[in-house]
């Protein structure tokens, strides 16, 4: 598969590329927004801001048939992917179109459910992020939102180039103001944004698990993160690392990732919130 084009207002991290790109595809709306489905009914209308290649949205529209179902993402070439995955799936309610969750092309008060799912971490202002995605929610709507945090993870075995790779990943995610160790901030943020926030939907989740054969895909997937992605080329401009390290670490962390019988997780936490 060629390399999508990346959208010129798009920020650094890169997920354009075609094997970045990959590892986000098998994602599905059950096991990774399970949060939310309770709020997902038939023919109701949802947004999926900052979709990626859709494939979560094509589950919610799945759930949401009759109703409008829409994946909106910053990425021309990400909505493309999106578009073609759908294909010949037989879901005339959902659709894909290109838009950034700062300022979102859509009506005030139009969804019944919005979700953004690992999106406002990469954004310097992401509580400006949560007030738009507020906005175009209809009142009594709900507002889904997952925000991950590194800061906490469990490797077993040890996996030293991994814990590594999440500390250049933070660095590089700073430099844009941004941070992968905000998710404990979600409520707080969604409370900012006008939302209401029960305590009861405050999850608290690590998102990983065990491989018990070969071929552990969270911490192999980092590996082609580093030679992908321009945010480590920033670390390195930085003073952060060299090339040499991130070679290192890619060879030990895939070398790892080979063995039978290892376990990854980090943290995250995901949030129902509601428009009154």
């Amino acid at each position: 598969m060629t390399e999508m084009p990346m959208h010129d207002d798009s920020p650094f991290y890169g997920y354009n590329v075609a094997a970045i790109q990959e590892q986000y595809v098998g994602r599905g709306a059950v096991g990774v927004v399970d949060f939310l489905l309770p709020h997902v009914k038939p023919g109701l209308s949802v947004l999926d801001a900052g979709c990626g290649p859709g494939t979560i949205t094509q589950g919610l529209a799945e759930i949401a048939a009759p109703g409008k179902v829409i994946g909106c993402d910053l990425e021309p070439g990400m909505v493309a992917r999106a578009q073609s995955l759908a294909e010949g799936k037989g879901l005339d309610n959902l659709s894909f179109q290109a838009g950034n969750i700062l300022d979102l092309p859509f009506e005030d008060n139009t969804f019944d459910v919005v979700m953004s799912c690992a999106v406002t971490e990469h954004l310097s202002d992401p509580v400006k992020a949560m007030s738009e995605l507020g906005r175009v929610a209809k009142k009594g709507g709900v507002v889904g939102i997952t925000r991950t945090d590194w800061s906490a993870n469990l490797f077993a075995p040890a996996c030293p180039p991994a814990e590594r790779f999440i500390e250049l990943f933070q660095r590089g995610f700073e430099t844009q103001g941004a941070t992968m160790f905000g998710g404990r901030d979600l409520p707080r943020m969604l409370q900012e944004a006008g939302l209401t926030v029960d305590p009861s939907s405050v999850l608290i989740a690590m998102n990983g698990g065990y491989t018990p054969g070969p071929g552990n895909a969270m911490v192999g997937g980092w590996a082609e993160w580093i030679e992908n992605l321009p945010l480590f080329d920033r670390v390195i401009e930085e003073g952060l690392t060299t090339r040499e390290e991130l070679d290192a670490m890619c060879a030990e962390m895939r070398e790892w990732a080979a063995q039978p019988g290892t376990l990854a997780a980090t943290g995250g936490c995901r949030v129902v919130a509601r428009k009154e």
